[in-house]
């Protein structure tokens, strides 16, 4: 039972380690919310401006003409994931399940060269759930299961440096929860399944900085910088201990936990282009420094090893986001885009549960309209709205047979994918 827990230690690093992956690598959820921006294949930092231009850059809390603003974004979410995890390399489905991210954002343009916004939204999160995994022979059939949230507050302050440059900067309150668990292989029919339950932490030493520059009448730029963050997160788990030979499970006392690993930084860099009258095009490019997580770190009285602490190699390379799109400027204007991802899990260690070893497509569409209250009016309403389509594959072979040991013992061979639908819906209240 001992060493069952010490290498279920892997599993609950693995945990942790999707739990800041779901935010910018694991399950790469690059359009997070945003009605308009969501059309755009979530480029909104060259052009942005008022409340929402607190979670994408705060340069743009300094609006074209001083006045009140506030959004409410929420983002219907329909997402899948796929791939092989018991000793047969069988390739399961997790369950579907509808998640809503939702923002709401307060802004203030004092004049034409202050401003400033106050807010609440969602950032990240997953839910990969695969109930009772059948492990032929056995009578326990563990779970599999990744269930978080990540949540922040945040205030910022626009200032117009000059007629063509804007600056901006924002404090961000970053809070986390998860419920996970994985299973975790200590030999080629002996098996532990690690659950991590109540996984919580706050940091509220991060910020984000943007700048907005008008390089003519007809091109803005941008260039947002977010800075790391390092998670201390703590809950419990329990382990439970079973054979792929037959029998039940031999479940431990349930212990203490502490998973410690970094968000790591993030650059963006966009451009808007009025090419005419009638059309738009946008282009944005985004690194972030996931090679910065090597290793991730729990301690646990559950672990035999030395120090009651695991380590779990993940090896992940940086990530690589790049997105165009374009609209149609008409009555009801036409906006698509498209956005690539590059592969950041390494495919020595994918799990079902994690976002797939290869590279992630999105395309998306959307419209928008503005209502006025009549003729004259400062108050008025902005509705948008697009649809987004993600898909990501990557296949493993070679990695692993029926219950090897050793480094990435837990990688199964097959195919491993994530399919998202999701809905982006956008109300604005100008006044």
């Amino acid at each position: 039972m001992n060493s069952q827990i010490r290498f279920a230690g892997l599993a609950v690093s693995a945990a942790m380690a999707f739990s800041t992956v779901a935010n910018a690598a694991g399950f790469e959820k690059s359009i997070v919310w945003g009605g308009k921006s969501g059309g755009f294949a979530g480029i909104a930092a060259p052009y942005i401006e008022g409340a929402d231009a607190l979670y994408f850059n705060p340069a743009g809390l300094v609006a074209s003409k001083p006045g009140h603003s506030l959004s409410f974004n929420i983002s219907p979410t329909s997402a899948s994931f796929k791939g092989p995890i018991n000793n047969q390399n069988t390739e399961v489905t997790s369950e579907s399940k509808l998640l809503t991210p939702v923002s709401l954002i307060y802004g203030n343009s004092l004049s034409e060269d202050l401003g400033f916004g106050v807010g609440f939204f969602v950032s990240g999160g997953a839910n990969a759930n695969f109930p009772s995994i059948s492990f032929p022979s056995s009578t326990y059939t563990p779970d599999v299961k990744t269930d978080l949230q990540i949540f922040e507050a945040s205030a910022g302050v626009g200032y117009r440096a000059s007629e063509d440059l804007k600056l901006g900067l924002a404090w961000r309150v970053v809070m986390a929860q998860a419920d996970l668990s994985f299973v975790s292989r200590v030999s080629a029919t002996s098996l532990a399944n690690a659950k991590l339950t109540g996984l919580k932490d706050t940091q509220a030493l991060a910020f984000k900085a943007g700048a907005q520059y008008k390089l003519d009448e007809s091109t803005d730029l941008s260039l947002t910088f977010r800075s790391e963050v390092n998670f201390e997160a703590k809950g419990k788990v329990q382990v439970t201990g079973f054979s792929s030979l037959g029998g039940g499970g031999t479940t431990g006392a349930e212990q203490d936990a502490t998973a410690r690993t970094t968000f790591p930084m993030a650059i963006n860099l966009g451009g808007i282009h009025r090419l005419s009258e009638e059309w738009n095009l946008l282009a944005e490019y985004g690194w972030t420094q996931y090679s910065r997580i090597g290793e991730i770190v729990v301690d646990s009285a559950a672990f035999s090893t030395t120090g009651n602490k695991t380590r779990l190699t993940t090896d992940w390379r940086d990530q690589h986001n790049a997105r165009v799109a374009a609209e149609y400027v008409a009555p009801w204007p036409i906006r698509f885009g498209y956005g690539y991802t590059s592969t950041v899990t390494n495919a020595d260690y994918a799990r079902a549960s994690f976002t797939p070893p290869g590279p992630a497509h999105t395309l998306t569409v959307g419209t928008g309209q503005d209502f006025s209250f009549g003729e004259g009016s400062e108050q008025s309403f902005r509705f948008d709205a697009a649809f987004e389509y993600t898909t990501t594959t990557g296949d493993v072979s070679g990695k692993a047979a029926s219950g090897t040991t050793g480094v990435g013992q837990d990688t199964r061979n097959g195919t491993y994918s994530t399919t998202a639908y999701v809905a982006h819906l956008g109300l604005s209240y100008l006044f």
